[in-house]
């Protein structure tokens, strides 16, 4: 009877310890409000309502960690994005014409999905679906964080492997995540972190890679950064080769803070071109710069401001039509109710000069609500934003 017992107490111990060992995490953002879009329609009308993800997007997400003994960790990612007006996935399903993720619902696990290896001497390896480092230096040296209304990922433009420059306003600068990916993140040394991600962009076959087909949408990004107290740094640089694994189209950055204590100055730079071998004039030669200065202050404990300028200058060699510049500028204002809970109020202005000139919203209305060519006109029409909203962690 002792002996059972003893064992009993020994095997529940080492299940104990060994459940010790591992742990899965939930976590989430809930993120809503009510909003209005000015120029969404030819004839110059408005879109007008509720508004999943204002401050940051909606999401359900799932973390795991397992320690292998001798500093070794396992780990896993799996977050999806949530329509808050609706409870709907929002998926990132099939990819984009440059390789990059476009919005489906087809993909349930959208945002992340990958297994890792980790070690704090050598860093961390991942494989699956994960952000580049353009995307995550793009969103951290924000003021407004990616706000869906004013950040810099929908004030900013880009162009599109294989794409004509108007039509590419609907993606971001930098590409936000690769599927098929194999990623590497380095330790901190002396305040430096060097990033690398690699990924094939398949349209058919479950976005996975078949035979025949290895050099086809590859993405490739690199990213290093530099923290030193105060002094955030970072620079970034990728690469999208077309569905023929021909010409490409390149992205590089540069991004700055410094946190002066009542304030910290935020920098972007971000320059894109595209080089297709033997593409009509509309694709050649087409290029895009955007720069974003901002702000960000802490009034009290409980209230936050940020305001961020971004310029866009979009230009093709042979195209005028093409050409033209936009500025936009972005604001938040945001009241902690608690470390998880706050209410926030954005506000966004653009202005477009040139039929090139286009600046993206993704905000998820029911309708369009990227800036058309308006009825008459021959460049996009100007937009306005403003959003209410209230966002909760957990």
């Amino acid at each position: 009877m002792k002996k059972s017992l003893f064992a009993i107490a020994a095997v529940t111990a080492f299940a104990g310890a060994a459940q010790a060992q591992s742990s899965v995490t939930v976590y989430g953002i809930m993120d809503a409000g009510y909003a209005t879009v000015t120029n969404t329609t030819v004839a110059g009308g408005s879109t007008t309502g509720l508004q999943s993800g204002g401050l940051a997007a909606s999401r359900l997400g799932f973390r795991g960690t397992e320690d292998l003994g001798s500093g070794l960790r396992a780990g896993f990612v799996l977050e999806s994005e949530i329509n808050t007006a609706n409870g709907a996935a929002t998926g990132i399903g099939s990819q984009s014409a440059n390789g990059t993720s476009t919005y489906s619902t087809s993909q349930f696990f959208n945002r992340a999905s990958y297994v890792s290896l980790s070690d704090a001497k050598v860093g961390e390896l991942r494989f699956g679906l994960s952000n580049t480092a353009t995307y995550d230096y793009q969103v951290n040296f924000d003021p407004l964080k990616a706000a869906n209304l004013g950040g810099y990922l929908n004030t900013s433009t880009t162009i599109a492997a294989v794409t004509t420059g108007p039509a590419a306003a609907n993606q971001t600068q930098g590409g936000s995540r690769g599927n098929n990916a194999i990623s590497y993140l380095s330790p901190r040394i002396m305040g430096a972190q060097f990033r690398f991600l690699t990924g094939e962009g398949q349209a058919t076959a479950a976005n996975n890679l078949f035979a025949g087909n290895v050099a086809y949408l590859r993405v490739t990004d690199l990213g290093l950064s530099y923290n030193w107290k105060a002094l955030n740094t970072a620079i970034s640089y990728r690469m999208m080769n077309g569905t023929s694994g021909q010409g490409a189209t390149t992205t590089m950055g540069a991004y700055g803070s410094y946190d002066l204590g009542v304030v910290k100055p935020y920098a972007i730079y971000n320059t894109s071109s595209n080089n297709v071998p033997g593409a009509s004039t509309s694709v050649a030669g087409y290029s895009v710069i955007s720069k974003m200065v901002g702000l960000e202050a802490p009034i009290s404990p409980k209230v936050g401001v940020a305001v961020q300028y971004t310029m866009n200058v979009n230009g093709n060699v042979d195209t005028t039509a093409l050409s033209g510049q936009s500025s936009a500028v972005g604001a938040l204002a945001k009241y902690s109710l608690s470390k998880r809970t706050s209410l926030y109020a954005l506000g966004a202005w653009s202005q477009n000069n040139g039929a090139g000139a286009s600046i993206a919203s993704t905000s998820k209305f029911s309708g369009s609500t990227a800036p058309v060519v308006l009825t008459g006109g021959t460049r996009y029409g100007d937009q306005a934003g403003y959003m209410l909203g209230m966002n909760h962690t957990f």
